[in-house]
């Protein structure tokens, strides 16, 4: 039986460092590996508050993986991205998009339009059952400039009470549709307890059917904190749907996590 020894595998480098005539790597002595054995007995005891059964032995051996995975998933870990989806909840697409996303545990927002949350109430409840947040995408669509209080309350207040009533859940982030809100429909959006959301990276998916085109921009503008557009209504999302798939494999295989946006 060979014995394992510092800086060998196994008895055959013995036998080729012997034949090359290298004499100044030698076995470890025998007692040097008892000495070894012994300290590890009593720090595993000391470990696990009595004697080294093979129980306590196997419970090491698992600990010190899993310590070895946490520590290559963190040195792995290229940060977090935030994927949010506009426009919908739509039948068949939002559906669609849950289940990629709970097959790479991937979390997300979703800003809803306000007039489709009562149709779509069970894919909303859905997507906050597997652990996804809810945003405020307006009513219909509003554009968020030069409005009076009463349009405001309108296009965003109604549209906070259909998600409320719909899931039972209140929505802390607002999108403005087009990336356009004015200073003023901040502030009432501040009074309602509601942030501003923009993004960082925007495929533009909405403009076009190819799906490596929407894969490749966001995987290309993918960087710790990124806030990805995307759109899981307004329109067919074939190419979203195709494009989320490689998305979730490619960047997570790069080490990236994706997470809820903070705001929401």
């Amino acid at each position: 039986m060979s014995i394992p020894c510092l800086g060998r595998v196994h008895d055959r480098r013995a036998v080729a460092w012997e034949s090359s005539g290298v004499s100044e790597r030698r076995r470890l002595p025998r007692r040097y590996l008892v000495v070894a054995a012994f300290v590890f007995v009593v720090a595993a005891s000391e470990r696990f508050g009595g004697p080294l059964t093979v129980d306590a032995l196997r419970g090491a051996v698992s600990s010190g993986t899993e310590a070895a995975a946490d520590q290559l998933r963190d040195r792995n870990a290229r940060g977090e991205i935030h994927l949010t989806f506009d426009d919908g909840p739509t039948p068949g697409y939002t559906a669609e998009i849950l289940e990629l996303l709970d097959r790479y545990d991937a979390e997300a927002v979703f800003f809803p339009i306000g007039e489709q949350v009562e149709p779509n109430a069970a894919l909303l409840e859905r997507a906050v059952d597997d652990g996804h947040r809810l945003g405020n995408h307006t009513w219909a669509h509003d554009r968020l400039a030069d409005l009076t209080a009463w349009d405001f309350d309108a296009a965003v207040g109604r549209t906070q009470i259909a998600v409320e009533r719909a899931t039972g859940t209140v929505p802390t982030c607002l999108r403005p549709p087009e990336g356009v809100i004015d200073d003023a429909a901040v502030d009432m959006a501040a009074a309602e307890g509601l942030t501003v959301e923009m993004w960082t990276v925007d495929p533009l998916d909405w403009q076009t059917d190819d799906p490596d085109a929407i894969a490749r921009r966001v995987i290309d503008g993918a960087e710790d904190g990124a806030v990805v557009l995307l759109h899981d209504g307004g329109g067919g999302r074939d190419a979203t749907v195709d494009a989320l798939g490689t998305i979730l494999r490619e960047l997570g295989r790069d080490g990236y996590r994706f997470t809820v946006l903070p705001g929401c």
